[in-house]
């Protein structure tokens, strides 16, 4: 049987697959922001019989031609047929206006057109939101907050906390897309083995490491066959993990680092504690065992694992490979418990990563990619296309449309309404990038007991503080 394409998620999936956990994890001539100020009309009206929902286009259609470049990193290919067909839509209100999305390109491909002076005119950030702020700094992007007010953008639509990742120096600098909502995924049906029924779930981290220790299998010569929930194994899921303890990444107030916060250490040595009483050896080797861990052979969905801590795109993968699975029965997806309150060292959040679009500071045409821009926040394009990719709406008006009926979305919406903390967990900062990809490396050395947390997180900061005064110089 064909198999079908990896999603951008599955991919962000396969970034780190080992048992204990492993992520491995330019500079730019700077160009003068446009000054542009928006223009924008009186409402113009559309093509008798035409509607596009939720946007109303306010500019007057140009005299003469004007064509408007759109990156995103997407090359899923049951995504770009329908998404091109969404996007040809805002040249209903605009015949003159010509938009060429441009599929695959991802943040390299941005940073080298920025540098040559050939941005696109709107751009996706895809999996890398921790580097704008590096952009910010380099004037590669433009602040939005004179288009979000001269167009009436009720920017407050934002569920709490998404949009931390687009604000800097009291500037916005994107508007977030979607994003990918953290989740305790499940396989119910083990949990009669335990005495559990389907729709149980563990009050707190502590509860679940004895669900976990009661759920993994062994063979005769005591080699783990089913593990009852896999370790964090990347960069994301443990920020999700960390956040659990109300742990905090970066001091606002401060402007600095703090990777050796009393909720990132408890939150670490929690997972260490895991890693001692399983082995990292014998982690590795379940690891191996289980052969291919992408697309139906992901150790999951293959029955090799009874719980994770993953993105909503798992979800997908299951519409992928299982579209017969029926939620509540033969899997189940909730917000990752808080740590018990003894271990909490702050409110415990529930992660949120974002995929937001900025606007290059290149573009000849700022406020056309605003109008674009607009038209892709509005609800013909956000439900219309999300949902048809299983993708997680952060906007208020829209989480009830009763077109977000899949497992993830609706879960995603009940945390938020349940009033949990929600958080991006790394603000927008100009060394984001590299904070991340030091934090990476460091969780990686952790989980396989190379060093202990309260020494990886002190390197971490003394040297993402080393990058902070380097880029101040």
């Amino acid at each position: 049987m064909e198999k079908p394409m990896l999603s951008r998620r599955e991919m962000l999936k396969m970034m780190g697959v080992t048992a204990a956990g492993t992520i491995l994890a330019a500079c730019v001539p700077s160009a003068p922001a446009p000054t542009a100020v928006p223009t924008h009309e009186a409402e113009i009206q559309l093509p008798e019989g035409v509607e596009i929902e939720g946007f109303t286009p306010t500019m007057s259609n140009p005299p003469e031609k004007v064509k408007l470049v759109y990156w995103w990193g997407n090359n899923y290919e049951p995504a770009l047929q329908f998404t091109h067909e969404i996007i040809a839509r805002f040249t209903l209100a605009y015949p003159n206006v010509e938009v060429e999305p441009v599929a695959g390109q991802n943040c390299d491909a941005f940073v080298t057109a920025a540098a040559a002076g050939t941005p696109p005119d709107l751009f996706h950030t895809w999996d890398c939101v921790e580097r704008m702020g590096n952009w910010a700094v380099r004037d590669m992007i433009i602040p939005l907050d004179e288009y979000i007010s001269g167009s009436g953008f009720p920017i407050d639509d934002y569920i709490q906390g998404v949009m931390d990742c687009c604000i800097m120096d009291g500037k916005v600098w994107g508007m977030v897309d979607t994003g990918g909502v953290f989740l305790l995924w499940t396989r119910p049906g083990d949990f009669a083995e335990i005495g559990k029924e389907a729709t149980d779930l563990p009050a707190d981290t502590d509860e679940l490491w004895d669900w976990v220790d009661q759920l993994t299998t062994q063979d005769s010569s005591g080699n783990i066959e089913r593990l009852g929930m896999t370790l964090p194994t990347w960069v994301w899921p443990r920020f999700a993990w960390i956040s659990s303890f109300g742990g905090s990444l970066w001091d606002a107030e401060k402007g600095e680092p703090t990777p050796d916060h009393p909720g990132v250490l408890e939150a670490l040595n929690d997972l260490v504690a895991q890693v001692n009483y399983y082995g990292v050896d014998e982690l590795d080797t379940w690891s191996a065992s289980i052969g291919s861990q992408g697309g139906e052979q992901n150790p999951w969905l293959a029955g090799n694992l009874t719980m994770q801590v993953e993105g909503d795109w798992t979800g997908q993968q299951i519409f992928d490979f299982f579209p017969d699975w029926e939620f509540g029965t033969d899997y189940g997806a909730a917000a990752p418990p808080p740590a018990p309150a003894s271990k909490q060292h702050g409110d415990p959040a529930v992660t949120f990563w974002t995929w937001p679009f900025v606007i290059p500071a290149g573009t000849a045409n700022p406020d056309w990619s605003w109008e674009l821009l607009r038209f892709y926040l509005s609800t013909e394009y956000q439900v219309n296309v999300h949902s048809k990719f299983k993708e997680i709406l952060v906007r208020e008006s829209m989480m009830d449309d009763e077109r977000l009926w899949w497992p993830a979305a609706t879960v995603a919406r009940d945390i938020v309404k349940d009033g949990r903390t929600l958080t991006t967990m790394m603000p927008m900062v100009p060394v984001a990038g590299e904070y991340t990809n030091l934090l990476g490396e460091a969780f990686d050395r952790i989980m396989h007991l190379a060093e202990t947390p309260e020494e990886g997180m002190a390197r971490v900061r003394e040297e993402t503080l080393q990058a902070m005064a380097s880029s101040s110089e």
